[in-house]
């Protein structure tokens, strides 16, 4: 199993958890994962007006990246945080470390 599936809940919990529980969300939320291609681990925070969900995808020749995005409930819109490339652990920190300094600017923008 690769390395990744086994930190990614842990390691977004970390470099996200902070930022968003000062927000105001609660969570993680650890969304069960389909066993098959693409793989796909998410962990998702929530507050009473919004969803924060990143997920780790595994897929088909080295599609490997770290996707979150943000979804306000009471307009039923969805923004894109980013998607950053994660082959490695150290990339998949990265871009959780590069999401996690852009949701409270899009937080504080609110929806569009």
């Amino acid at each position: 199993m690769d390395f990744r599936v086994k930190t990614f809940a842990a390691e977004a919990s970390l470099r996200l958890g902070g930022v968003l529980e000062a927000l105001g969300f609660t969570g993680p939320e650890d969304v069960p994962s389909r066993d098959r291609y693409p793989l796909q681990i998410t962990v998702r925070y929530r507050r009473s007006d919004a969803v924060v969900e990143t997920r780790l995808t595994l897929g088909y020749m080295g599609e490997h990246d770290v996707h979150t995005s943000l979804l306000w409930i009471d307009d039923d819109c969805k923004v894109e945080v980013g998607t950053t490339t994660a082959h490695t652990g150290y990339q998949m920190r990265r871009g959780l470390d590069i999401h996690a300094r852009a949701v409270p600017a899009l937080l504080q923008a609110g929806p569009p």
